[in-house]
């Protein structure tokens, strides 16, 4: 399976007591600062007003993070939109790396600390691509080698649930859970 458009979603702790909004300024100092290694950061879009929707965007050439709540729950998205070298393993393990760096960076701002924790128990694998992968139990099967060998690397062992989620009509999506 050749899929580039790698998203993967971090949730925050049910505990966490942020709102959208309040990535605003934190994006933007980002900007300022070029504060994401290896992303040329472009622009921070505000759709905090759409429910269930993308929240805050800061859009890079490489990726966009979102302060996404499109299933109900609060979480960092990162979505991959350019090509990256490497197999779909590796690919896959460096986009939760990248999730996994900016959340932590998020939980070190100053006004967020308090604010935000994110549960790196659990991740949401998204693929962005319906063409390459169709939300069907083949696609899934395809891709379960790469998704577990990245996931056992993430948490450091193999007990690990792996749940495709949504109908065929959406995006192949996969939650990534540690059972240990």
């Amino acid at each position: 399976m050749d899929l580039q458009r790698i998203s993967i979603k971090l949730y925050a702790q049910p505990e966490s007591e942020v709102e959208a909004r309040d990535f605003v300024p934190v994006f933007h100092s980002w900007i300022q600062n070029q504060r994401v290694a290896n992303h040329l950061l472009i622009d921070v879009a505000n759709y905090a007003h759409v429910p269930d929707g993308p929240g805050v965007v800061l859009a890079a050439h490489e990726a966009s993070y979102l302060t996404d709540q499109s299933d109900g729950e609060l979480g960092l998205l990162y979505q991959r939109k350019q090509p990256q070298s490497g197999e779909l393993p590796e690919r896959i393990y460096t986009a939760v790396e990248s999730v996994c760096s900016a959340a932590e960076s998020l939980e070190e701002e100053d006004d967020l600390k308090a604010k935000v924790q994110f549960d790196r128990r659990r991740f949401r694998f998204i693929a962005n691509d319906r063409l390459t992968a169709p939300n069907t139990e083949a696609s899934f099967a395809a891709l379960k080698p790469a998704l577990s060998q990245a996931a056992a690397e993430f948490f450091g062992h193999d007990q690990f649930t792996l749940t495709r989620q949504g109908s065929d009509k959406e995006r192949l999506s996969v939650l990534v859970k540690s059972i240990a």
